[in-house]
């Protein structure tokens, strides 16, 4: 009776109700001893190698720890799994299980003795050698953590290095045949000694200290084309920039200018502009992390105006480009022409055309690599020297077949024509190739003692004719370490192309081709480098000091690469 009276209470939607549960009820009932059918899991076939064995599997795991587990495979903390283990199983993966192990081991080594050389004015450059210290061999404990792969090794690593006994140097007297006096030459010679710009006006005897100060960082430091202007720039003390570009002109109380440029990677000037003279500058951002810097790969245009009223105002002609090993940044040189401005990254050696309105496609490729693997917080970027009529390029490339192969070579490229061909094999990666300003037929360059750790490898001084022949070391003599700074701008060919000025053991010296003599122009204990020499491009010919004529480069078909189209190039 009660429930008579409820259902009449809630009326006929609770009866339809009562009556839709009464035949779902018995459904679900009927259903209970069933699976559900989206229970059930279709089987996988899939691919694992692990332990040396590669084998098939049909599986109903859903993930790759599952399939692990199913197919009995164990895994250490160091082992590697590809994919992931949290990977979900598809039809055909391939699963692969590296196993992992490392070891260290003590290994002792010996340390040879390095050779000092004194050099001594009182002696003549044809005196016999004095041994005044015998050399003795150091050793040294190596801790090396050895990392195997699947059993075989696969990485090796230096941990810790302990000084066992200290090797002992060789110390040896030569003679340099003359002492710093007053070398006379043509043109005006600038250079950094201790951080302070020092100018010398065609002779030695009496150098003049430019005033700008004694921060000058040297990643900028260039006399004009005709040597009215030194554009430099110097370090700042602010956390968010690491250095500022300025100018001074080389006559004598010339006071600094500076051109509200921060943060400079390279700057040049365009030699072939005397009246409005150009620079081009590229840009980074500073950054905590080494190596302080991460550049920008970007390029500026802007004139130097003489009146200091008018604020520089540089245009930006290319935006961040993403090169390899981008954070770096790259080498520049401008063609004498004024044309272009060669350009090498890690991995690339080009130029960009500057008559192409559109100067990201006015860039041409001329040749690709595979970059070094410094395995350090630097990166390792090819040096660029143009000819004196802009219609070659020759520079410094990796020629390893791999990103580890400690092998560099020097190359030229007809920029015209667009093909390359090598020049000298194993020069080093410091070989700094310079192609002479006043004479055509030069290109001086560093070739390392040791090429195959060219890194660390003492150099010496070469020339050879501009097709690559007649190669021939000219400094120090043979058999004498070398002491040549690692910086691309240590040396700088004069306007006659017959003096060449270069840093040798903190000095500087100047070599005359004619007389086959160094004559050193510093007379302190000053730290010198950069040097800079004018007059160059455009004011050199206004001098009337005009190369002679480019000979064509050789063109074997053994060594020759044409250069492709940018989108169809690949790495050799």
């Amino acid at each position: 009776m009660v429930g008579l009276w409820l259902l009449a209470q809630r009326g006929a939607g609770y009866l339809l109700w009562l009556l839709a549960a009464g035949a779902i009820i018995p459904f679900l009932m009927g259903c209970a001893g069933q699976t559900p059918p989206f229970a059930g899991t279709t089987p996988t076939q899939v691919t694992l190698t692990a332990d040396g064995d590669t084998r098939t599997l049909t599986t109903s795991a859903t993930t790759v720890r599952e399939l692990l587990t199913e197919a009995g495979v164990t895994l250490g903390e160091t082992d590697e799994i590809t994919p992931p283990l949290f990977t979900p199983l598809s039809e055909g993966l391939n699963i692969v299980v590296v196993r992992v192990r490392e070891s260290v081991v003590i290994i002792e080594r010996s340390v040879p003795f390095s050779r000092q050389i004194v050099r001594n004015e009182s002696m003549s450059a044809t005196d016999a050698p004095l041994i005044i210290q015998g050399g003795k061999a150091g050793l040294e404990e190596l801790t090396v953590r050895i990392v195997y792969r699947d059993g075989l090794e696969a990485e090796r690593r230096t941990t810790q290095v302990t000084t066992l006994e200290q090797a002992q140097d060789e110390i040896v007297m030569v003679g340099i045949g003359a002492a710093a006096g007053n070398v006379s030459f043509a043109g005006t010679l600038a250079f950094i000694s201790s951080g302070s710009g020092l100018i010398l006006r065609g002779s030695s005897a009496f150098p003049e200290q430019l005033d700008i100060g004694s921060s000058l960082d040297g990643r900028v430091f260039a006399l004009s084309p005709a040597g009215d202007y030194l554009l430099y720039t110097q370090t700042t003390t602010e956390t968010t920039i690491f250095n500022s570009l300025w100018l001074v002109g080389t006559e004598r109380s010339a006071t600094p200018r500076p051109l509200n440029v921060d943060n400079v990677l390279w700057a040049a000037w365009n030699p072939a502009r005397l009246e409005l003279p150009q620079i081009a500058f590229t840009t980074a951002a500073a950054t905590e992390l080494p190596p302080g810097w991460e550049a920008n790969n970007d390029l500026w245009l802007g004139e130097i105006r003489q009146n200091e009223r008018q604020p520089f105002d540089p245009e930006q002609v290319i935006e961040a480009y993403p090169a390899t090993y981008g954070w770096w940044g790259g080498n520049y040189a401008w063609s004498p022409t004024g044309e272009a401005i060669a350009y090498s990254y890690a991995d690339e050696v080009g130029f960009l055309d500057l008559d192409e309105t559109n100067l990201e496609r006015g860039r041409i490729r001329l040749q690709r690599f595979t970059e070094y693997n410094t395995r350090g917080d630097w990166a390792w970027v090819p040096s660029l020297t143009w000819s004196p009529d802009g219609q070659y390029l020759v520079f410094t490339r990796h020629s390893g077949g791999d990103a580890s192969a400690p092998v560099f070579d020097i190359w030229a490229a007809a920029a015209e024509a667009r093909f390359t061909v090598p020049f000298v094999t194993q020069a080093g990666m410091w070989a700094h190739p310079q192609w002479a300003s006043g004479s055509s037929d030069l290109i001086a360059y560093l070739q390392a003692v040791t090429p195959q750790d060219s890194e660390r490898s003492n150099y010496t001084l070469w020339l050879m004719d501009q097709d690559g022949s007649n190669s021939r070391q000219i400094y120090p003599l043979p058999g004498e370490n070398s002491r040549f700074p690692r910086e691309e701008q240590f040396m700088a060919w004069g306007p006659t192309g017959r003096d060449l000025v270069f840093t040798f053991d903190n000095a500087l010296y100047l070599y005359n081709l004619d007389s086959g003599e160094a004559y050193p122009l510093t007379q302190d204990d000053s730290l010198n480098s950069h040097p800079t020499w004018a007059p160059y491009g455009a004011a050199l010919v206004a001098a009337d000091l005009r190369p002679t004529e480019l000979l064509p480069l050789p063109t074997p078909a053994a060594s020759r690469q044409e250069v492709l189209p940018l989108e169809e190039q690949e790495l050799p």
